[in-house]
């Protein structure tokens, strides 16, 4: 019986709806979220080319990304919030680097490759990968709902919305420059919708990367999160 009044005397504390009776407290916490790559901090690192997507395909927006280097504008991009914002050394990348591949399962198997060019420029991590940028129309029709000035009486009706969709995905690889070994991969992904007047693909594309700042960061540095805990009186 002792055994059994316990258990229930525990079940009533955890309840939710009973957390007023058993004296809880309610608090925000922050708590740390570890990089997900097993660095220090303030290790060399040095951003090799990345595969450009736009570049290996086909596709009908092509042309409409053809004046973008997304290779260059997301390396220069990622390079300078590294230095900014952690405290590893950002090595330069020589720029007659070219990739053994244009297979992204082949340049994560290219183990010898990646060893050779970390000895070569002195970083003990090297990132590569695998960029896509994408424009798409996303015009057509929508419904909104408006009020009738002779009636007063709420009605749909459809009208035409021009907008243009803006996606940007990225892989990263990242290699120990020691020993040429993947240490990681990861698809990051960002969609913006604009209206048709303000479709600039530049544009579009930094507020993708702006939106994903914090994401790709969170590979080399400790970030934090908040979390609901209850304390028990």
């Amino acid at each position: 019986m002792r055994r059994s009044a316990a258990l229930l005397a525990a079940l009533l504390l955890l309840s939710p709806g009973r957390a007023l009776l058993a004296g809880s407290t309610e608090v925000k916490l922050k708590l740390p979220l570890r990089p997900k790559l097993a660095v220090t901090g303030r290790e060399r690192i040095s951003l090799a080319p990345f595969l450009d997507a736009s570049k290996l395909s086909e596709r009908k927006d092509r042309q409409k990304v053809k004046d973008l280097d997304l290779d260059g504008e997301f390396r220069r991009y990622l390079g300078k919030q590294i230095s900014r914002r952690t405290k590893m050394s950002v090595v330069t990348m020589p720029a007659d680097v070219k990739l053994p591949s244009t297979e992204l399962k082949a340049l994560g198997e290219a183990t010898e490759f990646w060893r050779e060019l970390g000895s070569r420029v002195g970083a003990e991590v090297l990132l590569s990968g695998l960029v896509d940028f994408r424009v798409e129309d996303k015009s057509g029709y929508k419904t909104e709902e408006y009020v009738s000035r002779l009636d007063g009486r709420t009605y749909y009706r459809q009208v035409f919305v021009e907008s243009t969709g803006f996606t940007f995905e990225v892989t990263v690889l990242a290699f120990d420059g020691r020993t040429g070994a993947k240490l990681f991969q990861e698809t990051f992904k960002d969609q913006k919708e604009k209206s048709r007047r303000a479709a600039d693909e530049m544009v579009g594309l930094f507020e993708n990367l702006f939106s994903m700042e914090n994401q790709l960061l969170g590979l080399f540095v400790v970030r934090e999160r908040e979390a609901n805990r209850y304390v028990f009186d």
